[in-house]
């Protein structure tokens, strides 16, 4: 199946969650309050920590079986089940530690009121639960990528996040907004989609009889998951620990005015994502050469396509935050979304360079800029929140990201074009300072002409967004740039 088949099915099945998210949030919010969706954003984040007991075998999986792609269906299924149950007991392990560790840190570490401290505490088996789930649906998705399957992925993905936000929402209105409720109702929830995604994996891998575990395997994917283990240990941190620092310094409803801008901001990581994940098992199959070439056509795209998203995001995020939820949300998040979509821009470009690396088979590289990453972070961090509160936790984010870009660039030999970058951040700060508070202003219209100007540069630097907008004037109603991405 092609890249930009695969591309479109990643990205739609990134867009349906946004819709859903973007109905459940305002009612979220009003339904449990914003401490308790502050907590319930911490209670997950906490739990995303205790991935790194994953051991980096769902990106080991899907490499290997990438790589084994014309081999027999009997050796994909050996490679699949050793990683299967090699997860399913790491996941139980890390349970078992998560369980003992969390007390003692939802008792002392965040500020919350007694009566939610109890109800998560009381909730600490249902906490435990959530990574032994997470761990096998990794190995899982990490099958399917490595087939190619994304539009059954990302149909699944649309299920599990419909039931994930739907599910517990019911909950709430129609039961209990209280924790011991809510927290239940979100892991059954997620354990839902496993079944779906595990009858995928029979039909597509195929599973064959094999042998369930295989030492010489297990080997291969340690030896290429270690590094990936390592960035599950940092990576948590240097993504989400923000969030977590506001908790302990600041309060729990800080953190829902972080998250939510955080959480809305960051869709606009859906297209990169989506491309970088069609390009992974190509990636993993392809000489050094010939994936250079492919990230440096998907980079220039990308880019093309990312600015004036971004620069149209800064412009309208204050009016949104302000329709969306209210006018006293926006004075707290609007200022925080639109540095951390700057970051969210420029990340979004870093993901071509590190999954041509990883698919290169040089995971070792990532981990290693990751560790180095991690005390600077901590320090701007801490800094940024003491000094300026959520805006320097946002602006330390972004910061972060942006360096950790310039690292990956460098280390995967794509070149920087700085003649379409420079004019791109131009753009991006002219929406910032734009950014109208009213829909009738001068602000208004400067930020609308900005966010032309913006789609119009785009097109003259990608000619390949000129043929499909040509094309689909003519009713073409296929996602084909005129001869882009042919097969490898």
């Amino acid at each position: 199946m092609s890249i930009r088949r695969n591309t479109l099915y990643n990205l739609l099945g990134r867009i349906a969650p946004l819709g859903v998210s973007l109905v459940t949030v305002p009612l979220y919010l009003h339904a449990i309050g914003e401490a308790r969706y502050g907590v319930l954003a911490i209670i997950w984040l906490f739990t995303g920590y205790f991935g790194v007991f994953e051991m980096g075998l769902s990106r080991a999986s899907a490499y290997h079986l990438a790589r084994q792609h014309d081999d027999t269906p009997a050796v994909r299924s050996t490679t699949f089940w050793t990683a299967f149950w090699l997860n399913l007991s790491f996941g139980l392990m890390g349970a078992v530690v998560l369980y003992a560790v969390a007390q003692p840190v939802f008792t002392q570490f965040f500020h919350m009121s007694e009566t939610m401290r109890r109800s998560v505490l009381a909730s600490l088996p249902w906490i435990a639960a959530a990574l032994p789930l997470s761990t096998l649906g990794g190995v899982l998705a990490g099958a399917l990528e490595a087939r190619e399957r994304f539009a059954y992925m990302n149909v699944i993905g649309v299920f599990n996040t419909a039931v994930t936000q739907i599910g517990p929402l019911l909950v709430a209105v129609f039961i209990s907004p209280e924790l011991t409720w809510l927290i239940p109702a979100v892991v059954i929830a997620r354990a839902s989609g496993l079944l779906l995604q595990f009858v995928g994996v029979w039909r597509f891998l195929p599973i064959v009889p094999s042998a369930l575990f295989d030492r010489t395997r297990a080997r291969a994917l340690f030896t290429y998951g270690g590094w990936i283990s390592l960035t599950n240990i940092v990576g948590p941190v240097l993504v989400t620990f923000d969030r977590m620092l506001i908790g302990a310094l600041l309060s729990v409803q800080a953190v829902t005015y972080y998250t939510v801008p955080y959480n809305l901001v960051n869709r606009v990581s859906m297209l990169p994502g989506a491309l970088s994940t069609s390009l992974f098992p190509r990636f993993s199959r392809t000489e050094n050469e010939e994936g250079k070439h492919l990230a440096e056509r998907g980079l220039h795209l990308l880019l093309a396509v990312m600015t004036p998203i971004t620069v149209t995001g800064i412009a309208l995020l204050p009016l949104f935050l302000t329709h969306w939820i209210s006018p006293a949300f926006s004075q707290h998040g609007a200022v925080v979304g639109m540095i951390l979509l700057a970051g969210v821009w420029i990340n979004g470009l870093a993901y071509i360079p590190y999954g041509l690396l990883q698919g290169q088979g040089r995971p070792d590289i990532t981990a290693k800029l990751h560790l180095l990453e991690l005390p600077f972070f901590l320090l701007l961090l801490w800094g940024g929140i003491h000094w300026l509160g959520l805006p320097g936790a946002a602006l330390a984010w972004s910061l972060r990201v942006a360096a950790d870009a310039l690292l990956l660039f460098y280390f995967a030999r794509l070149p920087l074009r700085l003649r379409y970058g420079l004019p791109a951040l131009a753009l991006l700060g002219g929406a910032a300072v734009a950014a109208p508070q009213n829909m009738i202003s001068a602000h208004s219209i400067v930020a609308a002409l900005l966010v032309v100007f913006s789609v119009l540069w785009a097109l003259w630097i990608a000619p390949e967004l000129r043929h499909l907008l040509l094309r689909s004037t003519h009713g073409l109603r296929r996602f084909s740039p005129a001869q882009f991405w042919r097969h490898p």
